[in-house]
């Protein structure tokens, strides 16, 4: 088991922002295969959950689906442990563009031939109100044509937060709050998502 140094705002690990209207302080979360579990600030955690004691971490496992062509893809499954190692899943909100409105279990991305990639990943820890945060952010390709065919991408940004009651929500997840179009067209979503927001795509 691994742990991740990932502390937003700390000026070793903060890169650049190219996009206007991403939250400050972007910092990288690197991640292995197998578990990861992060360091984050305490800050990070919603307060007052029942379902979240004091002390709570959050881990990310991550692993490859292999399929014998190239359609293969990493599926991350996000979890928070407790001190007493029960561990739940955190999920996220769908993507705009998906037709199940229900909140996903666990992410998955798209790399194709890993340079024509249609969905990629990062996590990152940043500031928004001057408040710690942890964010997922994925980049999504919209080729019209073949894979490689250059294209149109847009950036999705979640927060991690606490559930505000909606049924079948998970007690955190990830929250939707922002869908950025990107300017330009990508024959990689890893490629837009790194340009965008100074972070690398997992893996």
């Amino acid at each position: 088991m691994t742990v991740i140094l990932a502390i937003a705002g700390s000026a070793s690990a903060a890169v650049a922002a190219p996009v206007s209207g991403l939250p400050a302080d972007l910092a990288p979360i690197t991640l292995h295969d197998g578990t990861n579990v992060l360091a984050l600030p305490p800050e990070v955690l919603p307060k007052d959950q029942p379902d979240i004691p004091a002390g709570t971490k959050i881990s990310v496992f991550r692993a490859w689906r292999d399929n014998g062509n190239a359609w293969g893809y990493h599926v991350f499954l996000v979890t928070a442990v407790t001190p007493d190692g029960r561990q739940s899943v955190i999920g996220a909100d769908p993507l705009p563009e998906s037709r199940d409105s229900s909140l996903r279990d666990h992410l998955t991305d798209t790399p194709h031939t890993g340079d024509d990639a249609l969905a990629a990943l990062s996590f990152a820890t940043a500031r928004i109100d001057n408040t710690p945060v942890l964010l997922l952010i994925e980049a999504v390709r919209s080729p019209a044509g073949a894979v490689p065919t250059p294209a149109p991408a847009t950036l999705h940004i979640y927060r991690l937060v606490a559930s505000d009651g909606i049924p079948g929500w998970t007690p955190l997840y990830f929250r939707s709050i922002s869908n950025i179009p990107l300017k330009g067209l990508f024959v990689n979503a890893g490629t837009a998502l790194s340009s965008a927001t100074g972070l690398a795509a997992g893996p």
